[in-house]
């Protein structure tokens, strides 16, 4: 937007002489510039016409009646100190100069008898320096609008990014809520399914998400940990059922091979899903040893921490359940044949962690459990809460509300017996204990 144009200002110049005769000849001298022209016979005159005028340059003879040259500069120094003050005097007026240069503080002095051009110069200095303070005011000026300005949009845009950041935050939780629900339906139509055995896998989630954490997972990496032991099996529904109804060891070659090729099952069943990219790699690389003798040959740390805890948790149920080899196992018996496995099936460093575990059971996991009558409004479910099916009823994070205990005890009443309802204890457990 063009900036609107200042008027052009019109410079006053005041010239003070009793002298008519001198004051005709200034007027005369000064005829060409384009300036107003006030002419004054007094010291008290000129303060009439700069109270009533505003006067740029003011040009005053030494030697004048009642008021001297030097005493109305002093008084012009001290009332209008932005005009700039020029004394004419003669050549035997010294002594009067140097009381004018001190009281008046005049910027500059001409001699009698003048020459016009010098005149003329001496007051385009004054108008010019007058022109220069007045540039300068009306830039000081205009840079501290520009700053209250700039402040201003600087606030604005501050409590626009503030109110933006509040709505993105907004977005996303609404966005991880909307994730975690269709993760949590995904996992109730794997249980509905009769050939895929919902209790393990929230024994494999459970364990997982558990060793997940006492390794010092980042948040969302424990989160995708649980999320995948709960859909772990998700790619079995793209096989026949006769190729994994028999314990592993008990198939044949080629069942087996089918059986392991339910990871890429998973992935194709995954891959429209952006937001479970994550939880797909641990599930999609679950199989994989970390010698590299695995389904895809990768080694070590190219398999991903998630999938190094899974394979842990998966094969540590399988094994208790009998899933491995038909025959069950009691937990000390798992992990003496896991370990003999270290660093080579599975990851040392996080095999470790359950070798050191006394019970991994998931009853074993949490201290506090209660009975849905047993619930207060504001605690957090520490746990997913299943039902009987193993479809799931409320998820880990749940925050209880009078509403949710209430429909909980209908629950235990039409059930018949109560829920075990795992509550988040006052500080985060760090070990798998008793």
């Amino acid at each position: 937007m063009t900036e609107p144009k200042e008027s052009a200002t019109t410079y006053t110049v005041l010239f003070v002489d009793d002298e008519p005769n001198i004051l005709r000849a200034i007027k005369r001298a000064l005829f060409t510039m384009d300036i107003t022209l006030l002419l004054a016979d007094s010291g008290a005159k000129a303060l009439e016409l700069m109270s009533a005028n505003e006067v740029h340059v003011v040009i005053s003879d030494m030697k004048m009646p009642q008021m001297s040259g030097a005493e109305l500069l002093e008084q012009v120094a001290i009332n209008y100190p932005e005009t700039f003050r020029v004394v004419l005097t003669g050549y035997a007026d010294i002594e009067s100069t140097i009381k004018a240069v001190n009281q008046g503080k005049i910027h500059r002095y001409l001699q009698k008898p003048w020459d016009n051009q010098e005149l003329i110069s001496v007051v385009e200095e004054g108008l010019e320096r007058v022109k220069l303070k007045t540039e300068n005011l009306r830039l000081q000026k205009l840079t501290r609008l520009q700053n209250r300005k700039l402040r201003d949009v600087n606030t604005s845009l501050e409590q626009v990014v503030q109110k933006r950041t509040r709505q993105i935050k907004a977005a996303l939780n609404k966005i991880e809520k909307h994730n975690i629900a269709m993760e949590q339906v995904l996992f109730n139509v794997i249980s509905i399914n009769p050939n895929i055995d919902g209790k393990f896998a929230i024994e494999v989630s459970e364990l997982a998400s558990k060793l997940a954490r006492i390794a010092r997972l980042e948040k969302d990496e424990i989160k995708h940990v649980r999320y995948a032991g709960l859909i772990c099996e998700l790619g079995l529904l793209g096989l026949e059922t006769e190729d994994f109804k028999a314990p592993f060891s008990k198939l044949k070659y080629q069942q087996q091979q089918n059986y392991l090729s339910q990871t890429k099952q998973a992935a194709l069943i995954l891959a429209p899903a952006h937001e479970l990219h994550q939880v797909s790699g641990i599930i999609e690389f679950q199989f994989e040893h970390y010698n590299g003798s695995g389904f895809y040959n990768k080694v070590a740390k190219e398999i991903p921490a998630g999938a190094r805890i899974l394979a842990i948790a998966r094969d540590y149920w399988r094994l208790v359940t009998g899933r491995m080899s038909g025959i069950e196992m009691s937990p000390r018996d798992a992990k003496l044949e896991m370990k003999k496995h270290r660093n080579t099936r599975y990851d040392g460093e996080f095999l470790d962690l359950l070798l050191e575990a006394e019970d991994v059971t998931t009853s074993k996991l949490l201290s506090t459990s209660l009975k849905a009558s047993q619930l207060k409004a504001g605690m957090t479910l520490a746990q997913n809460l299943y039902n009987d099916s193993h479809i799931l009823i409320l998820p880990e994070g749940h925050i209880f509300s009078d509403a949710t205990i209430q429909k909980l005890v209908h629950f235990e009443e039409e059930r018949g017996k109560a829920f075990s309802i795992q509550i988040e204890p006052e500080g985060p457990s760090d070990t798998i204990s008793d």
